[in-house]
């Protein structure tokens, strides 16, 4: 008088070998024992349920595109319905899990069946709570293997996106994919968000990036970040920004600029999915405040009225530019700085150096020039100009190096080549 052909209820451990036993594979979420109870009912026709409520105590669970683990030890549970169809599963229906800093709702996977195994090929998730990230998803795998994701989020953390360079020597093992997101705040560094943010990556089998696109605004203006083939199948990257200082704020880059407009132009060093990058980089009309490194370097050069004016209103630049070299290593980029230079009408500078993420190492040196408009008139002159300033823009300049840790570095001034005509500057002390 049931209508089950029989049913079962068990208080058990199940283990990465029963999960697979039952045709269920949670490896890409999941490791170690689980303390489960669980009424499997089993039908006519082949069909059977399993109702699970699971103690995570004992397992680790992690999600690895957000950096998230819950190590074995901390609390959790998740609560789930399994159908299966001649011992193999079909679907996860309305998947819960609770943990520290996580939590599943609403979640639906679907499997299709290849022999005896349970394939996934798509899922659905209500909303999910990871650290700050609160979002829904949807994906599915097409017959090729291709997984595309949906996700929208009202907040994203970014950063176990942008900062997840340790590859080097990692077989890449995920599935060729392509991600839309689209948030309404997305965290790309430690206290700064962008708002209404968009993203396309289409990764290949290998883990390269195919294209890759994002859309957002920071500040008083909009983001615009290309990374794909052009009209004639060179890949190329273009950086546009409306507001150069929210930006680099919001990526963590730098705090001491406001305003200016940003352009960063870059194509591969050799192969079309090579990660290093050669290109350049210019900013416009913008402002310096506040900058530590730079206070230091004009108090070297006894300049009080750069100071104040550094600390107080800015100083403001029309132009700086440089030749950029960007060289992927796994532990942390190099980026190498040619040619650099700015220009206005209180402080112009060259430079030249290196940016070590990896060692958190800065190695810059060049030219420091006050009062770069009247420099600049006299620089104009004819003959004389190029005389005094060997080319170089300036007569009243020193050379400096700036070294170390980026967050406090050494400053050094040669004093000697201050007040020096440009020529004689530039062959004794560039």
């Amino acid at each position: 008088g049931k209508p089950f052909r029989n049913q079962v209820k068990a208080t058990l451990t199940a283990d990465e070998e029963l999960r697979q036993y039952f045709g269920v594979d949670l490896s890409q979420f999941i490791e170690g024992p689980a303390d489960i109870n669980v009424t499997y009912t089993e039908y006519e026709g082949g069909k059977a349920e399993a109702d699970v409520k699971a103690d995570l105590t004992k397992t680790r669970a992690f999600a690895d595109p957000f950096d998230y683990e819950k190590s074995a030890g901390v609390k959790g549970e998740a609560t789930a319905k399994a159908i299966l169809q001649d011992g193999v599963a079909k679907q996860i229906k309305g998947l819960t899990v609770s943990a520290p800093k996580l939590s599943l709702e609403n979640t639906d996977l679907f499997f299709t069946a290849k022999g005896k195994e349970a394939v996934l090929s798509q899922g659905r998730i209500g909303r999910f709570v990871i650290d700050e990230t609160i979002g829904k998803a949807e994906f599915t795998v097409d017959a090729a293997g291709k997984m595309k994701v949906v996700l929208n989020a009202p907040f994203l953390d970014l950063r176990p996106f942008l900062d997840n360079e340790d590859t080097e020597g990692k077989v890449y093992d995920d599935p060729p994919m392509s991600i839309s997101v689209a948030a309404d705040r997305m965290r790309m560094a430690e206290g700064e968000t962008v708002q209404y943010g968009k993203i396309f990556v289409d990764i290949d089998k290998g883990g390269n990036f195919n294209q890759m696109e994002m859309d957002a605004i920071a500040g008083s203006g909009d983001i615009y970040l290309r990374f794909k083939p052009d009209e004639t199948g060179k890949r190329v990257f273009r950086f546009e920004a409306d507001d150069a200082g929210a930006t680099l704020r919001a990526f963590g880059l730098y705090n001491n600029v406001q305003g200016g407009t940003m352009v960063v132009y870059a194509e591969p060093i050799k192969g079309v999915y090579d990660r290093n990058l050669k290109g350049v980089a210019q900013i416009d009309n913008f402002k310096v405040v506040k900058a530590p490194a730079l206070a230091r370097l004009l108090g070297a050069l006894s300049l009080p009225g750069l100071m104040n004016l550094l600390g107080e209103d800015g100083i403001t630049f029309t132009k700086m530019e440089a030749k950029i070299d960007w060289l992927y290593r796994s532990e942390g980029s190099l980026m190498v700085l040619k040619e650099g230079r700015t220009s206005g009408n209180s402080l112009g500078l060259t430079f030249e150096g290196t940016f070590d993420k990896a060692a958190g190492n800065v190695d810059l040196s060049g030219t420091l020039v006050p009062m770069s408009g009247i420099n600049d008139i006299i620089g104009s002159i004819p003959l004389l100009g190029d005389i005094l300033t060997g080319g170089s823009g300036g007569v009243f300049a020193a050379t400096y190096t700036i070294k170390g840790k980026a967050e406090n570095p050494e400053i050094f001034v040669n004093p000697l080549a201050v007040l020096a005509p440009g020529i004689l500057r530039r062959i004794l002390f560039e």
